[in-house]
């Protein structure tokens, strides 16, 4: 299998990198590396559970049948071929053919050792590692990184941001497929003629664009005799619209390499997107880092820490206040719209924004002139790209809060409670 090429690399997980690189210097076999993957993928699941959902035997089962994870385990082998860290080697074509690999292994090259070295180490120096030599191997993540502001802004928009307007789906409930494509580029042209979003274009460059791509995509399912359901044609519009903007932004991506770009840059703390930022409906992307080279290094200064937990805490109220005046009259706001609020004004990571709360529950910022209540009960359905907040107990075990409130107190009178 070649490992040629530039195009981003179809990894759920940026981890896999690390995982794989640390089982080729074990000495780890394909198979090996493959059950170091679904090892992985099954802790990241078990993290993630809030609701009780996580199958222990599903994740058994994917370690037991070989032809399971091959796609992962051959996409990280061949990323870190691409990177120069480990030694060019054949690789199972599909998954049917990964049982005559099973006992093959790898070698890491000189600069992949000092890699597994410096990551086994030091992980946040290792990720800063990585993300400079996937800079160097992808001019498409440099161009994300560079349309949603971690480089600096782009010169002629004076944007640190990108905002991609999109029509919400509620909004289509009663119309034909035809008048919502309508509806939404009217919508996007609309917001595009007189928003700062990043990006600039016209309103028949837009509506060309976006019913070009899909038109395509009908074509194809009629091809294969099938029609779009509402949710498939509102999913190909925000395709049309989210490829159309990066590229008029001046990058080109594909749909799926955006979805993977922006679970990336999450994840090594550069950037964050939410669907849910206050202002009109639309998809916001912001860089939560600053990127520079200087001569061969690179330098990263990420937004975290005391200060920019403190200053989270400190636009919490105010934010609190509005998003409430936007609702009819709640107690509690769900916690994940709250997060999206002050995470997109103070352009941070969701993470930094957890911590902060964490850290005013537990005393470390005083004179804020506020309080702060969570609660467990759910507050409707919370969309797939959020989250709630998960909160370790003294024991260690995992509270789920799904809500917020925010109250004003006297700075003598802040006890924080739960």
């Amino acid at each position: 299998m070649s490992v040629g090429g530039a195009g981003i690399p179809r990894l759920q997980d940026l981890a896999y990198v690390e995982v794989a690189a640390l089982g080729v210097a074990g000495g780890f076999t394909f198979e090996q590396i493959r059950c170091a993957l679904v090892n992985w993928a099954a802790a990241v699941s078990r993290e993630g559970d809030t609701d009780g959902s996580f199958d222990e035997r599903k994740w058994d089962l994917a370690r037991e049948d070989s032809r399971k994870h091959v796609h992962n385990t051959v996409e990280v082998l061949k990323e870190l071929m691409r990177l120069g860290w480990v030694e060019k080697h054949i690789l199972p074509s599909t998954r049917k053919s990964a049982y005559a690999h099973a006992q093959v292994t790898f070698s890491l090259t000189e600069a992949g050792q000092a890699w597994a070295e410096l990551v086994g180490g030091d992980r946040l120096a290792g990720y800063n590692a990585l993300t400079a030599a996937l800079l160097d191997a992808h001019p498409q993540f440099a161009g994300y990184l560079q349309v949603v502001g971690a480089t600096g802004s782009r010169p002629g928009t004076g944007a640190g941001h990108l905002t991609i307007p999109l029509l919400r789906s509620d909004s289509g409930a009663r119309l034909s497929h035809e008048q919502f494509l309508g509806e939404f580029v009217e919508y996007a042209a609309t917001a595009a003629q007189h928003g700062n979003l990043g990006w600039t274009a016209s309103r028949a460059a837009i509506d060309a664009g976006v019913r070009g791509y899909v038109t395509q995509a009908e074509q194809r399912w009629q091809a294969r005799e099938r029609v779009m359901n509402r949710k498939q044609f509102m999913l190909t519009c925000e395709e049309a619209i989210v490829r159309f903007a990066f590229q008029a932004a001046g990058c080109r991506l594909d749909y799926i390499s955006h979805e993977l770009l922006r679970r990336w840059t999450r994840f090594l703390g550069l950037a964050n997107f939410s669907y849910y930022a206050p202002g009109p409906s639309a998809l916001r992307f912001w860089a939560t880092a600053d990127l520079a080279r200087r001569g061969e290094s690179l330098e990263i200064h990420r937004a975290v820490g005391p200060q920019a937990r403190r200053a989270a805490l400190e636009a919490l109220l105010q934010v609190w206040q509005e998003q409430r005046a936007d609702t009819a009259g709640d107690m509690y706001l769900p916690i994940w719209k709250v997060r999206a609020a002050v995470s997109w004004r103070q352009r941070i990571s969701d993470d930094e924004f957890d911590a902060a709360i964490v850290e005013a529950l537990a005393g470390d910022h005083t004179g804020l002139g506020l309080r702060i209540h969570l609660d467990q009960a759910s507050h409707g359905a919370t969309p797939a790209s959020t989250r709630p907040l998960v909160i370790a107990t003294q024991g260690g075990l995992p509270r789920v809060f799904n809500v917020i409130r925010v109250v004003p107190a006297h700075t003598d009178d802040e006890k924080e409670s739960r």
